[in-house]
């Protein structure tokens, strides 16, 4: 699982199960994630950033009924929450791995990501491989 992953994950955990979002379970989630990746500092800042969010998503659900909750739909329910504000960090730590290790998925991630936030296709819509090509240039 990448740390893409891992962020979605903690998201859906925030908008579902709000209560289960607790200063011990972002301990956990933080070593866990520190543990299984390759994150630098720069990366880090980011990761801090999806947690600020994941907390904010967390605090607006608890204070809402989340019971029943579809958990397919939780990317709406963090739209409803915070919107953009919720995704631009995830995009930046996309645009940080994108970087640092660049291969097709978080490429893909970044894209999704950035439509997401923009509104716009990423690059206006270059492919990996073209993308490739203007980084070895």
């Amino acid at each position: 699982m990448t740390v893409l992953d891992e962020v979605d994950q903690l998201y859906r955990l925030a908008v579902t199960e709000p209560s289960a979002v607790t200063d011990q379970a972002i301990l956990d989630w933080t070593d866990g994630v520190a543990g299984d990746s390759e994150i630098d500092r720069h990366g880090a800042k980011y990761v801090r950033r999806c947690v600020n969010a994941a907390r904010k998503l967390a605090a607006f659900w608890s204070a809402r009924e989340p019971a029943g909750a579809d958990p397919s739909e939780w990317p709406s329910r963090v739209d409803l929450a915070l919107g953009v504000r919720a995704w631009r960090p995830q995009l930046e730590l996309a645009r940080h791995l994108l970087d640092v290790s660049p291969n097709t998925e978080t490429y893909d991630r970044t894209a999704q990501l950035f439509r997401i936030v923009n509104n716009e296709p990423f690059l206006d819509g270059l492919s990996y491989e073209g993308w490739l090509e203007t980084q070895q240039r």
